[in-house]
C-alpha cells in the first residue's frame, strides 16, 4: 500500500508519500532472529522494503535490506537449482523467480552505491527461471538478470581495479560491449523498440529494460568522455596546444552519447504516456545519468551553441518529478542545471514551466542522425555510498540460461532495432594507455556511481 501511494501521487506534498504505513509495517516486521522461521514471506516482505526505499533515495537503507533479503533467501535455499528445492513444482517456481529477483536488486543497488554485491558469483549455481504454468513469462527476468551482470562485471573490473593491466582492461571493455550488444539485439519482439523513428508507444517492461542496457554502455563509455572534459577545462585555464583525441576514443564517446540521448527519449516517452511513475523504478537515476553525459558532449562539442533537444526532454522529466513532490528530482535538476550553466550560460531553460503528462509530442524526441554526422556514421559502421558479466571464456557453465535465450533471440533480426554500431567487434588495443587512464587517472578518480563522478567533475569545472 506504501508503495502505491508512491506510484500514485497525485498532489504534492512535503512528506514522502506512503510513510505512515511504511512505519507501520516496519512495526509488524518479525525481529531479525525469528525472519527464518518465517519462510519466503519474510524475503518478499524485505525486498519490499528495500524497493520502497530506493524510490524514496534511501539508496543505502535500501542496500542493507536487500542485502539481508538476499541472505536469507540463500538460506532458506531459494538460490538452490529447482530440481533441488524438495517442494512442488509451483513452489519452486515462485522461489526461483524471487530468488532471482532479490539478485538483480542486489546487483542494481551495490552498483549505484559502488558498493560489494550480497552473494559470490562463482557460488551460484542456480539456473534461470523457465516457463511455467501460473506464471508470467521468465524473458524479462532472464534479461534484467543479463544486464546486471554485466554491469556487475563493469563496477567491479574497469573501475578501481588496480591490479588490471592495460591490456586486459581494454580487452575486458570489448567483451562487455560485445555481450551488451548481443543483449540489445536478443529482445523479444514484444519488447522492442525502433530508435529510427519518433517513440510512440513504449510497455513500461521494455522501457526499463532500455533505459538499464542503456546505462550499463554509458558506465563502459563514460569515462573516456570525462577524461575528455577534464583535459578541455584545464586547457581553457591554462591554455595549451592539445593533440585531436583518436578516432578510436571518439567512437566510444559516441556511443556513450547516443546511449544517453536514446535514454531521454523512453524517458520522455513514459512521461507523455504518464507511465513514468513520481517516485519509483530506476527513471530518476538514467535521467540524471543521461544528463550528465549530454552536458559534458555539449561541453566539447564546440559546435553545439545551443542544448541538444534530448536535454530538454531531461530537464522536462526532472521538472515533471520535482514538481510532484520528488525532492531527489528537485535536488537532481539543481545539480543538472549547475552543469549546464558551464556549457551554455546564456541558454535559460524555464525551470518555473509546468509539464503536464498531456504534453503535446516533441518531434524532436527521437533525434535520427543527419546524413554525414558523426552519430550517422556511428549508426552505419560496421567495425541510480556491482553485477557479475558472463565472460566469453566462462560461457560453458551457463549452457542453462543459453538454452533459455535461444528460443526467443532475435539475433537475425536486422540492425534496424539496435544499431548502435552494427558491429562492436572492437580492437581497442592501440588505444589502450588513453582509455586505462581514463579509468584509472589520479587527478580525476572515478568510482562509476553517477552523483559521485559528478562532483568530481564539478571540482573540475570550479578550478583550483
Amino acid at each position: 500500500m506504501a508503495m502505491a501511494k508512491l506510484m500514485d501521487v497525485k498532489d504534492p506534498t512535503s512528506q514522502t508519500p506512503g510513510t505512515d504505513l511504511f512505519a507501520e509495517a516496519l512495526k509488524r516486521l518479525p525481529p531479525l532472529h525469528n525472519m527464518g522461521g518465517e519462510g519466503v514471506v519474510t524475503v518478499e516482505i524485505l525486498t519490499l522494503i528495500a524497493t520502497y526505499l530506493q524510490w524514496c533515495d534511501r539508496k543505502h537503507d535500501a542496500y542493507l535490506y536487500i542485502g539481508l533479503a538476499l541472505r536469507l533467501a540463500i538460506a532458506l535455499g531459494c538460490n538452490l537449482r529447482e530440481i533441488d528445492q524438495r517442494c512442488l513444482p509451483s513452489q519452486s517456481a515462485h522461489r526461483l523467480r524471487l530468488w532471482w529477483t532479490v539478485y538483480m536488486l542486489d546487483r542494481r543497488l551495490s552498483s549505484g552505491l559502488g558498493l560489494a554485491a550480497g552473494a559470490d558469483e562463482r557460488q551460484l549455481r542456480t539456473e534461470l527461471p523457465r516457463n511455467a504454468m501460473g506464471f508470467q513469462s521468465p524473458i524479462a527476468l532472464a534479461i534484467n538478470v543479463r544486464i546486471a551482470r554485466v554491469t556487475d562485471d563493469i563496477m567491479s573490473s574497469l573501475y578501481g581495479n588496480k591490479s588490471i593491466t592495460q591490456l586486459e582492461l581494454v580487452q575486458k571493455i570489448q567483451q562487455i560491449l560485445q555481450e551488451l550488444h548481443d543483449t540489445g539485439r536478443s529482445f523479444p519482439k514484444s519488447l522492442m523498440l525502433d530508435f529510427n523513428r519518433p517513440l510512440q508507444l513504449v510497455t513500461r517492461t521494455g522501457a526499463s529494460l532500455y533505459l538499464m542496457l542503456f546505462q550499463a554502455i554509458i558506465l563502459c563509455t563514460r569515462p573516456i568522455l570525462l577524461q575528455r572534459a577534464r583535459f578541455e577545462a584545464q586547457n581553457q585555464q591554462q591554455p595549451l596546444s592539445p593533440d585531436p583525441a583518436p578516432s578510436m576514443l571518439l567512437r566510444l564517446c559516441d556511443t556513450c552519447d547516443e546511449a544517453a540521448t536514446r535514454s531521454l527519449a523512453i524517458l520522455e516517452s513514459l512521461r507523455r504516456q504518464q507511465t513514468i511513475p513520481r517516485y519509483g523504478f530506476f527513471d530518476l537515476d538514467a535521467t540524471f545519468s543521461a544528463a550528465f553525459v549530454l552536458v559534458m558532449v555539449g561541453f566539447l562539442d564546440k559546435s553545439q551553441s545551443q542544448p541538444p533537444p534530448a536535454l530538454d526532454q531531461a530537464f522536462r522529466v526532472l521538472q515533471f518529478l520535482s514538481q510532484s513532490g520528488n525532492s531527489a528530482a528537485k535536488r537532481r535538476l539543481q545539480d543538472i542545471a549547475l552543469s549546464h550553466s558551464h556549457v551554455w550560460p546564456n541558454h535559460v531553460f524555464n525551470s518555473n514551466a509546468s509539464y503536464s503528462d498531456a504534453a503535446p509530442q516533441d518531434k524532436t524526441q527521437t533525434p535520427m542522425a543527419a546524413p554525414g554526422s558523426r552519430q550517422d556514421a556511428l549508426l552505419t559502421s560496421s567495425g541510480s555510498p556491482p553485477y557479475m558479466a558472463v565472460a566469453s571464456s566462462s560461457r560453458g557453465d551457463h549452457q542453462d540460461e543459453i538454452r533459455l535465450l535461444e528460443p526467443w533471440s532475435n539475433m537475425d533480426v536486422p540492425d534496424a532495432l539496435f544499431d548502435m554500431q552494427g558491429d562492436w567487434d572492437l580492437d581497442l588495443s592501440g588505444e589502450a594507455e588513453g582509455i586505462y587512464s581514463s579509468f584509472h587517472n589520479p587527478t580525476l578518480p572515478l568510482t562509476g556511481v553517477d552523483y559521485i563522478d559528478w562532483l568530481e567533475i564539478e571540482k573540475v569545472f570550479n578550478g583550483p
